[in-house]
């Protein structure tokens, strides 16, 4: 837990798998702080002794997410009017992912940053979406060696094998199986591609980089935070599936 006030809100960082995915617990919150941030961060801890035991332990990973969600519970009970962001890294984007699907639909958090996301890119997001206000943030490198190179032989923390590709290389896309709502709540959804300018903040496209304290008050801070200010990012939306896009235009009376 961080210095700050949760009557201004409370972020929770979700790191990454394995003892070195605690990297970014001294730097994200004082990124947060350097871009103005006044609330408190917390850190939650989840990991286990060794990144690829909680890369694939998903009934663990279940239970630590059912906690994280319990303690987002307790700060919108004791503050409802505060708000809960959430950034997360790797394999803590599966327990955040988990745990916002676990909360009440009237418990929600305004915005969500993901890095270095290690999920399936079609793992269906619509449970957490629900539990959204804003909008979330999906940085994502083709260059993360990670990603690229480990999670198609573990699977990705959801339990899915890679082959149709890892959230965090391609970006997040429609799931296989589309509910009645989800093309609404996917248009919550922004994929970020990786940036030469991001270089200059010290993230440079690799796994773990992203959690630099300077990427992180300038780039990743103005959008959590809903700071107005243009980054000039190129975002774009998990297209629907023409499926889905079929389906609705058969269902809806003519004009």
């Amino acid at each position: 837990m961080q210095e700050g006030d949760p009557h201004h809100g409370v972020v929770f960082y979700v790191g990454g798998a394995g003892p070195v995915g605690n990297v970014g617990f001294l730097s994200v919150p004082t990124g947060l702080g350097d871009a103005g941030y006044r609330g408190r961060v917390e850190v939650f801890a989840w990991q286990g002794i060794g990144a690829a035991m909680d890369q694939v332990s998903i009934s663990r990973n279940r239970g630590k997410a059912m906690e994280l969600a319990q303690f987002i519970r307790r700060q919108k009970h004791a503050h409802p009017q505060a708000p809960v962001d959430v950034i997360a890294l790797s394999a803590g984007t599966g327990i955040a992912s988990f745990a916002l699907g676990y909360l009440p639909e009237d418990v929600r958090v305004r915005n969500v940053v993901y890095l270095g996301c290690s999920m399936a890119a079609r793992y269906d997001l619509t449970p957490a979406l629900k539990r959204m206000e804003g909008r979330l943030f999906n940085f994502h490198s083709d260059s993360d060696a990670v990603l690229g190179r480990i999670v198609p032989y573990t699977g990705t923390v959801d339990r899915s094998d890679a082959s149709e590709g890892i959230a965090g290389l391609t970006g997040f896309r429609m799931p296989a199986h589309v509910a009645r709502d989800t093309t609404e709540q996917y248009s919550k959804v922004r994929n970020i591609p990786y940036h030469s300018r991001f270089a200059s903040t010290g993230y440079s496209g690799g796994h773990m980089d992203s959690t630099r304290r300077e990427f992180i008050a300038n780039y990743v801070a103005p959008l959590l935070l809903n700071f107005n200010r243009d980054l000039g990012l190129n975002t774009s939306c998990p297209a629907p599936k023409a499926a889905d896009s079929e389906r609705r235009a058969q269902t809806e009376p003519p004009a």
